[in-house]
């Protein structure tokens, strides 16, 4: 029974079209399609070949023979799945060659760069008219770097984000404001695809819809609202990219006939368990040996010789019937779930929507209405790509763990955490405040360096001879000292400590496994890790107690011999304590502003394959932060990215 792997390798079998400067184009398995027709070849002739042993001397042709099998009981067991098999193989080869020649797919990258050149830059606090479906209603003109049109599109088939804020019929829904901003993320995942085609800032035109975005983060009360939209819009990215769900949505009846054949699919599978227990012979043998025996009687050779024939049967169909039923149980699991990927995914969301806006007539329709709502409300969580977690990483483990388990756990690069409210609200507020200070001040778009100030009195600024690795880990070890002061506190953890924490330790993670994320020489990051962490773990391994007292370990931290980056932690770390001896949460508030400003300052980059390898894992905080500033229109920092470090005024 080999058509129930083939089943699960065509559901689960990648296959991507994109732009051919995104580099991301992976077709139909050639391998898939060999086998089936192998598997195809195998079944005709055995089918031949029981009924030319079983009927040997009947005169009538092969072919008749194989054609009575084929509507006999065996052969509607074999025959369906089979065919279903190729079906299946001859939609995704049909999906992918229209995908590639489609400008909603493979040619969109070019399609949206020559749709925003000739966009207009004056859109404040309504959507723009980005496109969000339809592009395939378009007549354009081919140019040496993309598509241009005569006249701006204005076609009935066409849907940009201004129709679709324009919505209100669906307001019995209680979900008109997410569903629109689903249509924005999906429209604003077309813009960051241009990114990944390479092309340049300019040529996307970011800041010809970042004036909405701007409006919404400075206006919206709602601290996730925008993150939530940017990881709606990496999640299309994710389907583009790394799912074969982007390339039935080129014609809007593929889903619907891809559904019909996984329904078709799994509808089979239950025919054939149901004919297999019912009909099929479960209790034979699997093989039977037949071996002879020759006695002698007499002495003279070959007289009275007698030959004795048995045989002796060996195990039993149930064990084949066992492995079958769970190869027919995962090639249902595949079929459902791609069935759920098309019917809970946000593309389908989209899909009804504009189909809702260019087809007013289905309004009037009760039952179309009720089977939109019923869809429009279906969640899915095995169909979230994107993680909503961060993962963590300490250079001073001041308390390791030394069971199995723990052993474990420090094997792996970091430990992922759900990323805390506290430290979107950080994240945004800092975002906020740089943005209205932008506004006032008149300041280009670039990330400012980040600093610690206690009223008029500067602690630390970023002044550029170190390197950002430099910063973070001296910074992070300041955090963690701080920390380890405040431990014995009984008082919960207020949201700025939270916040200050778990961005530290996520900068360090980023750092030592993750360094390509940031804007400095990779290796150069690991080796600067790798030291301080032995340096770190040497310290630790040599004090008197197991538990760790701060002025213990700043004293040895903070000794001639040890490494730069140590002795400037143990000074922050120091300074910071000191804070808190009048107000109590002073240090902590400082790092709360102090570490989302870095995270806004080392999220622009121009590294496209690290963030989308950040995307094909589930993604990291950081891709979210540089997608989010990418839209806002700011794409660099102040000073000289190669040389930034923290220093001790």
């Amino acid at each position: 029974m080999d058509w129930p792997v083939q089943m699960v390798g065509i559901s689960t079998t990648l296959v991507v079209v994109s732009d051919p400067r995104e580099g991301r184009n992976i077709g139909p398995s050639g391998v898939l399609l060999v086998q089936a027709m192998w598997t195809s070849y195998l079944m005709i002739y055995n089918i031949g070949l029981n009924y030319e042993v079983l009927s040997y001397n009947n005169t009538r042709s092969y072919l008749k023979w194989s054609l009575v099998y084929a509507f006999s009981l065996e052969g509607l067991m074999v025959i369906p799945p089979f065919a279903l098999t190729f079906a299946k193989l001859l939609f995704k080869c049909s999906a992918w060659y229209k995908a590639r020649k489609s400008l909603a797919i493979g040619c969109n990258p070019r399609l949206i760069v020559g749709y925003m050149e000739q966009l207009q830059d004056n859109y404040q606090d309504m959507p723009p008219p980005l496109i969000v479906m339809g592009e395939d209603t378009l007549s354009v003109d081919k140019q040496p770097h993309g598509y241009s049109f005569a006249l701006m599109p204005n076609t009935c088939g066409l849907v940009t984000l201004d129709k679709v804020w324009q919505l209100d019929d669906l307001r019995d829904l209680n979900l008109t404001s997410p569903l629109k901003d689903i249509c924005l993320s999906f429209a604003l995942s077309k813009l960051l695809r241009c990114r990944f085609a390479r092309y340049t800032n300019a040529e996307i035109g970011f800041t010809k819809a970042s004036n909405f975005l701007r409006h919404m983060l400075l206006e919206d009360s709602d601290d996730e609202r925008l993150l939530r939209l940017v990881e709606s819009e990496l999640s299309f990215l994710h389907d583009f990219y790394y799912s074969s769900l982007a390339i039935t949505y080129s014609k809007s009846w593929m889903p619907i006939l891809s559904i019909l054949i996984s329904l078709s699919g799994i509808g089979s599978c239950l025919v054939l368990v149901y004919l297999q227990f019912a009909y099929g012979n479960n209790t034979s043998t699997l093989i039977y040996c037949i071996y002879q025996c020759l006695y002698r009687t007499g002495e003279l050779r070959g007289r009275g010789s007698t030959v004795v024939a048995d045989g002796q049967h060996f195990g039993n169909a149930t064990f084949d019937l066992v492995q079958v039923a769970v190869l027919i149980a995962l090639a249902v699991l595949a079929e459902i779930r791609e069935i759920a990927s098309y019917i809970c995914s946000n593309w389908t969301k989209v899909a009804l929507i504009c189909r809702h806006i260019n087809h007013p007539s289905l309004q009037k329709s009760p039952i179309i209405q009720k089977c939109i709502r019923h869809v429009l409300q279906r969640r899915c969580k095995i169909l979230k790509h994107w993680e909503d977690k961060m993962n963590q990483c300490s250079i001073l483990v001041l308390h390791p763990r030394t069971t199995p388990i723990g052993l474990l756990r420090r094997l792996k690069p970091g430990q992922k955490v759900k990323v805390p409210r506290d430290v979107k609200a950080a994240i945004l507020n800092a975002l906020r405040s740089y943005e209205r200070s932008r506004d006032n001040n008149h300041m280009p778009s670039l990330c400012t360096r980040p600093q610690l100030k206690t009223g008029d009195n500067l602690l630390w600024v970023v002044d550029g001879t170190k390197g950002i690795a430099s910063t973070i880990l001296v910074c992070h070890i300041a955090t963690s000292i701080l920390e380890l002061r405040s431990a014995g506190s009984c008082q919960p953890p207020s949201d700025h400590k939270t916040a200050a924490i778990h961005l530290s330790r996520y900068c360090a993670y980023l750092v030592a496994n993750s360094p390509e994320l940031l804007p400095e020489d990779d290796e150069w990051c690991k080796s600067l890790y790798k030291t301080v962490k032995k340096k770190a773990e040497h310290i630790l391994a040599g004090m008197s107690r197991p538990e760790v007292e701060y002025q213990q370990l700043v004293e040895l931290m903070s000794a001639s011999q040890n490494h730069e980056v140590l002795k400037d932690g143990a000074k922050l770390g120091q300074e910071l304590v000191e804070l808190n001896q009048g107000e109590t949460n002073m240090a902590s508030e400082l790092l709360a502003s102090f570490w989302p400003e870095m995270m806004l300052y080392i999220a622009p980059s121009e590294n496209i394959d690290g963030h989308s390898e950040a995307i094909a894992r589930g993604g990291e905080l950081i891709t979210l932060i540089w997608a989010l500033l990418a839209h806002l229109g700011i794409f660099s920092r102040a000073g000289d990215p190669a040389s930034i470090a923290v220093e001790v005024v």
